[in-house]
């Protein structure tokens, strides 16, 4: 039997997709933890950031070099023709079209460059349950058009599961040992536009529908601000409900109005700013992550400094900062380029800001209690509190998936340091 082995890059909702080709493989090939040990690699793969594609087509290149078949999958499939210049006998696999992939390893074992890119639904697919965190897709697509995304290419069309679905896989997880359950997409927030129903009716029925005796927390996806605003007091309702953790991901990109228009966002930072004041309002230790991108192509010094300067006031727990890069077939690429240069020095200003307000946010758990789940050991185990804030708890006796009440007793810009 051929041995498969899978490298999976980018976000959750990837890493879901990856639970599905996981099971659907073990049906004719046996999956490997190594892979020098494979006969085929399957690269599940990222196309939202310029530095993560270019790491991947150097892994390509490593593969040919030593003679290793391969199948492309996940989003870069979106860019066909520059994985034919580095692979020109590689199959290649949509993320709409997982349920093939059997076809694409028997392909990449004949080498034959085989291009699968044909809409069929994963409601229906097997999936590789894990624990004690399962991730839980509930929509593919968004309905955004952001002129930088070049996922959207490759995730063009909004695609949510039943509500019925979504409830049925969460209790297979937790009955499977899942004690954490992240609710994963494009955009949470766009979740049942084209079912005529929506997140918090989502939320709704897993609070209502989840049988199990067995305790778990559910994180929320990530939700533009548009959408949040539209629901933002039944968002809040649902995270004063025990079943969710207090966090929310509301990517804001920019701090200046006219490169949010500029990138065709569809919010405006006061909107941003409204919904995290609301929030904090009303759940005072809600914990807040955002994405920033700095060096967009029409992005003036003053612009930047009114991104530094919405990070000072919002004080995000969470910033993930990128540095753009012209994704190709966007609008964005279209564009005169910043230098590199200049780009490199903004994410270095932004990243020095962002490690300086994360830490201040972290040190202000010192000294308070707060019962965890354990969901990671390495070599410390690690978990998260209601908040979502990452806990490491030293000498911990105990198991993953355990629940522990530790008082805080140190903090740095990425971790609280609870003692038992």
């Amino acid at each position: 039997m051929p041995k498969v082995f899978i490298r999976t890059y980018g976000c959750t909702l990837n890493q879901a997709d990856s639970d599905i080709l996981r099971a659907l493989l073990k049906e004719k090939y046996q999956i490997v933890d190594n892979e020098e040990e494979s006969d085929v690699i399957i690269l599940n793969t990222c196309t939202v950031k310029g530095a993560t594609e270019n790491k991947i087509f150097e892994y390509i290149k490593t593969l040919r070099k030593s003679n290793k078949k391969f199948v492309v999958a996940g989003c870069i499939s979106a860019n066909e023709k520059k994985i034919r210049r580095f692979a020109p006998l590689a199959p290649i696999i949509t993320p709409s079209s997982l349920k093939s992939i059997c076809d694409a390893v028997n392909d990449a074992l004949l080498q034959n460059p085989s291009f699968y890119n044909v809409f069929q639904s994963k409601e229906l697919l097997p999936k590789t349950f894990s624990s004690p965190i399962m991730r839980i897709p509930i929509n593919d697509g968004c309905v955004s058009s952001c002129h930088y995304c070049q996922t959207k290419f490759a995730r063009p069309f909004l695609h949510s599961y039943s509500p019925k679905t979504i409830v049925k896989w969460i209790n297979k997880s937790v009955n499977n040992g899942a004690r954490e359950i992240q609710l994963t997409s494009m955009d949470s927030g766009a979740y049942g536009l084209d079912l005529k129903t929506n997140l918090i009716k989502l939320l709704e029925a897993i609070i209502s529908d989840t049988k199990t005796d067995e305790r778990f927390l559910v994180r929320l996806g990530m939700i533009n601000p548009d959408h949040a605003k539209r629901m933002l007091p039944d968002i809040i309702s649902k995270l004063k409900h025990g079943r969710f953790y207090k966090f929310l991901h509301i990517p804001v990109q920019t701090g200046s109005e006219k490169v949010c228009k500029e990138m065709n966002r569809d919010h405006t930072i006061k909107d941003f700013i409204d919904i995290v004041k609301v929030l904090r309002l009303n759940i005072p230790e809600v914990s807040i992550a955002t994405d920033i991108i700095v060096g967009y192509p029409t992005e003036t010094e003053e612009d930047f400094q009114q991104t530094l300067n919405l990070l000072k006031e919002i004080e995000p727990d969470t910033t993930n900062v990128s540095k753009f890069s012209p994704r190709p077939g966007t609008k964005a690429k279209e564009l005169t380029q910043l230098h590199n240069d200049e780009i490199k020095r903004r994410s270095k200003e932004t990243s020095e800001l962002v490690r300086k307000i994360s830490e201040k946010r972290r040190k202000m758990y010192i000294g308070k209690e707060y019962e965890v789940l354990i969901t990671e050991k390495s070599p410390d185990f690690k978990g998260r509190n209601i908040n979502y804030q990452q806990v490491v708890v030293r000498n911990f006796k105990g198991k993953l998936g355990d629940f522990v009440t530790v008082k805080i007793a140190d903090a740095n810009h990425g971790s609280l340091f609870g003692i038992q």
